[in-house]
């Protein structure tokens, strides 16, 4: 049985819905693009994390966008001078790279694979995926990056820089993918560790407030540690212990 103070929850914890509503739909409608980059760099991905079937319909998809001006050509006339062949040929990198996308994706598919056997009790099913040494071995100074460091700013900067590169050499489309790519993909972790952060700051400023509210409630003692109650209190002792138990909420949660 879990007890929770109802006190903090309703007074403190507030979010910015308009800010979680953006960021959230951001990076759920964009969660392709940290796909593009992950084949290439995470492996033994959970196999409720990475599905092979979302990773072939996304190569379907970039397969078509270098024919979006010949589609729109179809409801908008207007001079269009490349054909099927025409495109493939001035797009041949771009192709290339969804081939090799789809080969990494197989690999991580195979991974997956071996990991679903028979309910794998033994490994996170929505993990996404173990860093490549190349990244955890870099140092600064003779100290490791940490982990959130290489996952919002390290991986990502790998293919900002590629795909600058590629724009260097002419290659806009694959270039912007990459840079957009990992844009989003620094965004999202960043957006991840914020909600961990914040589950942190939210048990230990609860149980900061729950021992103050108890000091200051039943004992008359004045709060600290930042804290201030906002509200008058009953007179009688008894009637604050009352009240005081009113503060718990009784629910039961269960472990998920």
């Amino acid at each position: 049985m879990n007890t929770i103070k109802l006190y903090y929850r309703e007074t403190f914890q507030r979010t910015n819905a308009v800010k979680d509503a953006i960021l959230n739909l951001f990076i759920g409608s964009t969660s392709s693009c940290r796909l593009i980059l992950e084949v290439f760099i995470r492996k033994k991905m959970g196999f409720r994390y990475f599905r092979f079937s979302g990773a072939i319909l996304l190569a379907i998809v970039l397969s078509i966008v270098p024919f979006l001006p010949k589609i729109i050509e179809l409801f908008w006339p207007s001079y269009y001078e490349y054909g099927f062949w025409d495109t493939i040929k001035e797009y041949w990198v771009w192709y290339l790279f969804i081939l090799v996308f789809l080969y990494f994706s197989f690999l991580r598919y195979k991974e997956t694979k071996q990991l679903k056997k028979n309910y794998c009790f033994e490994y996170f099913s929505k993990s996404s995926g173990e860093i490549l040494p190349f990244f955890t071995d870099l140092k600064y100074k003779d100290k490791p990056f940490s982990i959130r460091k290489i996952e919002i700013f390290i991986e990502p900067l790998s293919f900002l820089i590629l795909g600058i590169f590629l724009m260097t050499l002419g290659q806009k489309l694959l270039g912007g993918l990459f840079i957009f790519s990992a844009i989003v993909y620094c965004i999202s972790y960043a957006r991840a560790y914020e909600i961990g952060d914040n589950f942190i700051y939210d048990r230990i400023d609860q149980n900061n407030v729950n021992e103050e509210l108890h000091n200051f409630f039943i004992n008359g003692q004045p709060t600290q540690r930042g804290f201030t109650f906002r509200g008058d209190t009953p007179e009688s002792k008894a009637q604050r212990e009352k009240t005081y138990a009113s503060f718990f909420d009784k629910t039961e949660f269960k472990e998920v």
